[in-house]
């Protein structure tokens, strides 16, 4: 009776002990921004400019930039509205949308521009290059939206769809490939946003599609859900099984490839993970603090940022 003690108190402390395995950055520091508005995504066009957007539903909106490479940020513009996305394409113009508009800036110019004001909650945009692109949005589980521009004239909506659910982001593998996901959607087009196709991804209320090749894409789920594709969003592989409640229960909220192989991903309560085997297996940063809320991830060269609730930034650091 001893020994069976024994041996199942030995297994009770082998399973505590065990959990993800923890990795460091080489620099992972906290840097101030202007005010504690919650900020929704940041991105960079190069490794000095970049550009963090958020604000309250309803309530406000702001825009934050930095030219230093992120070591200090100003206020940019201050609007009435949340702003959700940012985004910057291949020559430099910026993207930012969110509650009623998408604004673009040209580079080089303080100024930004409105270019569309339709009075839909946009979620998310990616224009690749300056004569195409795509913004979604949508409330819930109703009233999701999907624009299309271009690629023949920028400045003409080509292509606009209704969809039954939210959806929160949108990816072009190419330039005639883009997926788009959401509440419950994963939906692709291989015409240049002409005509889609809804895949059989379901049970999650995806947030984030990231594509560091035409080939190589992947996809995350507000309840734990991950998933990749080696053939352009054709098909997909499910990397890891996510759930409404219990152990499987993971808010991821975005993730970011610098390579078909080592990316990021990051989410609620301290979530913050690294693989280097193309989300194989999965690491957990330990510089990163537990109670972040974390929003957003970018990363360009060996530079990394990433944005929490309650006005929070983090730039990371790693040798090449």
């Amino acid at each position: 009776m001893k020994s069976s003690a024994s041996v199942l108190l030995a297994c009770i402390s082998l399973l505590l002990a065990c959990g993800k395995e923890r990795i460091s950055f080489n620099s992972f520091r906290e840097i101030a921004l202007p005010s504690g508005d919650d900020p929704t995504a940041v991105w960079f066009s190069d490794s000095l400019n970049g550009v963090i957007c958020g604000g309250k539903a309803w309530e406000s909106g702001m825009i934050y930039s930095s030219s230093d490479g992120g070591q200090s940020w100003q206020v940019d513009t201050l609007l009435d509205r949340k702003m959700e996305h940012v985004s910057f394409d291949s020559r430099g113009r910026a993207y930012v949308c969110g509650q009623d508009q998408l604004l673009i800036r040209e580079p080089g110019q303080a100024q930004w521009q409105v270019l569309r004001t339709d009075f839909q909650w946009l979620r998310c945009a990616h224009f690749p290059t300056e004569k195409y692109g795509a913004t979604v949005g949508g409330e819930g589980f109703h009233g999701g939206r999907l624009h299309v521009f271009g690629p023949n004239a920028f400045w003409q909506q080509d292509t606009l769809h209704d969809i039954d659910g939210e959806l929160d982001a949108v990816w072009y593998a190419d330039s005639t490939t883009l997926l788009a996901a959401g509440a419950g959607w994963v939906i692709r087009s291989t015409d240049a946003g002409k005509s889609w196709e809804r895949l059989r991804i379901e049970n999650d209320i995806f947030t984030a599609i990231h594509f560091p090749t035409s080939q190589t894409g992947y996809l995350c789920g507000n309840q734990g859900s991950l998933y990749k594709t080696m053939n352009g969003g054709a098909s997909w592989t499910k990397l890891r099984q996510g759930g409404s409640t219990g152990a499987r229960h993971k808010p991821f909220r975005a993730l970011w490839f610098k390579d078909a192989d080592t990316g990021w991903l990051v989410g609620d309560n301290g979530i913050f993970w690294q693989t280097n085997d193309g989300g194989d297996t999965w690491k957990s940063i330990e510089n990163a603090p537990s109670d972040a809320d974390f929003t957003d991830i970018f990363w360009i060269g060996n530079q990394g940022w990433a944005t929490a609730r309650g006005g929070r930034l983090f730039r990371m650091m790693n040798d090449e």
